[in-house]
């Protein structure tokens, strides 16, 4: 590597970090402690930009930090850890019958995972003191006699 790219990657790395960093600090300006999954997202993003920045220079630091800090973000639960494997279409269609039994709106129980069976998880979650994941976890499987 010649003087001339060795500088081009270091410049590379430098937007890079400011940029991940910069993404992963938000709008949001407190004192307040990062989550787990804010921790999960920055890390996400810093690796992200830096591994963009050496392959692709500004543009893929850029593009990095996003994509990074998107995995690091999605890929997690509220903790920071990554998520369980997804439950089967059986346990998930399951888990939506025994919801709606319940009075919470999955959706129909047709075992596909999306935005309503995500959301009455939550609200199950939070109503019986449990972790508020949004995932069909063993705790709240348990808490809907669902087995999986």
């Amino acid at each position: 590597m010649n003087m001339k790219q060795a500088m081009r990657c270091a410049s590379a790395v430098s937007v890079a970090l400011m940029l991940s960093t910069a993404y992963a600090a938000g709008d949001a300006q407190t004192s307040q402690p990062m989550t787990g999954k804010q921790k999960a997202t920055a890390i996400g993003a810093g690796t992200g930009a830096v591994a963009g920045a050496v392959v692709g220079g500004p543009v893929g630091a850029a593009v990095g930090a996003g994509v990074g800090a998107y995995v690091g973000h999605e890929g997690t639960d509220a903790r920071g850890k990554v998520s369980s494997a997804p439950a089967t279409d059986g346990t998930v269609r399951s888990a939506q019958a025994a919801l709606n039994a319940q009075g919470y709106d999955a959706g129909p129980a047709d075992g596909q995972w999306g935005p309503n069976i995500q959301s009455a998880v939550r609200r199950f979650q939070a109503e019986h003191n449990l972790t508020q994941s949004g995932t069909l976890d063993s705790a709240t499987l348990s808490a809907l006699g669902v087995k999986s």
